[in-house]
């Protein structure tokens, strides 16, 4: 198959700290040291599909999530770069901007599991397989979330509107939000999969949205909070942290994970300082081009029979370009 892309499906986004460094941020007057006004940003996403170069889909080859997946983690540092009452006059900040911090470096990571176990609930599956490629956040780029929900009085939903409610008493405020590409650098490849050398550039994360409540996929009371390590890519990771433990209960309801894994602190009602706590949690979708090297290239899936994937650019999902 030649692709244009890598076609991730919505999945959710973890703000460690995120509520407390907004909290930091009014406090200070918006003059907070950086430090203080810092939070981690996390996410896992599933392969759903293929996009050609125009963004059109392609069939999927046998076996896509039946017997074989791919995976990524990833997280990144952001800093509150503003906090404004712009939605209901209410002199409450609902609006917030942030953006990533290029000299405090995060990691992403690409799995290919021939065991499809990655669960959306639990947060669990997504860093095990074979570790194909990683790397490291680089460049500012800036990004915003807008509270839509009414404060005073305050008004909530459940968060999660994704089927079932597996989240029962979990309330949220609403709000929809966006960020600019995050480009990611310093890439070490699996040359097993992707048989062309990748540029230094490497991958980025475009077009990315959030949202609350979660509507199309639920919400995750896991993430992985930590990489596989130095010299793991091009081997197997057996998982670890998230577990396969949910239970139907608010967050702080849910079993606590072991390290690397990460369970949400969002109190009551996540979104808000109060009667939240100092993490939040949203929906989110994104895509992202990967630079190689100006030459035709290749992804194989080792093991599949079913030949290479040559990796081209377009809209959706975790693109592929060789330009």
């Amino acid at each position: 198959m030649n692709i244009g892309a890598f076609d991730w499906g919505p999945t959710g986004l973890f703000a460690l700290g995120g509520q407390t460094a907004i909290s930091n941020f009014i406090g200070s007057g918006g003059t907070c040291e950086t430090v203080n006004c810092t939070f981690n940003l996390l996410t896992h996403a599933r392969v759903v599909g293929f996009l050609n170069d125009g963004g059109g889909a392609l069939p999927n080859p046998a076996g896509l999530n039946t017997t074989f997946e791919i995976t990524l983690i990833a997280r990144f540092t952001e800093v509150v770069t503003g906090a404004v009452d712009l939605f209901n006059g209410d002199g409450i900040p609902d609006t917030v901007t942030f953006s990533t911090v290029p000299t405090n470096p995060g990691f992403l990571e690409i799995y290919f599991d021939s065991s499809v176990d990655s669960l959306d609930v639990d947060g669990s599956g997504f860093n095990d397989g074979r570790l194909i490629l990683n790397g490291q956040s680089v460049a500012a780029t800036d990004g915003l979330f807008a509270v839509t929900s009414s404060i005073v009085p305050l008004v909530t939903v459940p968060l999660d509107g994704s089927g079932a409610n597996d989240y029962t008493g979990q309330l949220t405020v609403t709000g929809t939000g966006s960020n600019e590409n995050i480009p990611v650098d310093s890439l070490t490849q699996d040359f097993a999969f992707f048989l062309t050398q990748l540029d230094e550039f490497g991958i980025t994360f475009a077009q990315i949205s959030q949202g609350l409540p979660y509507i199309t996929v639920n919400p995750s009371d896991c993430y992985t909070g930590l990489p596989a390590g130095a010299g793991s890519v091009g081997s197997n990771v057996a998982a670890s942290g998230c577990a396969v433990d949910h239970v139907n209960a608010p967050m702080a309801g849910q079993v606590l994970p072991a390290a690397p894994g990460i369970l949400p602190v969002i109190g009551a009602v996540n979104g808000l300082i109060a009667p939240g706590g100092p993490d939040f949690v949203a929906q989110t979708d994104f895509n992202s081009p990967l630079a190689g090297v100006p030459e035709p290239g290749s992804l194989a899936l080792l093991g599949l029979g079913l030949g290479a994937l040559g990796l081209g650019f377009r809209r959706r999902g975790l693109g592929l370009r060789l330009s």
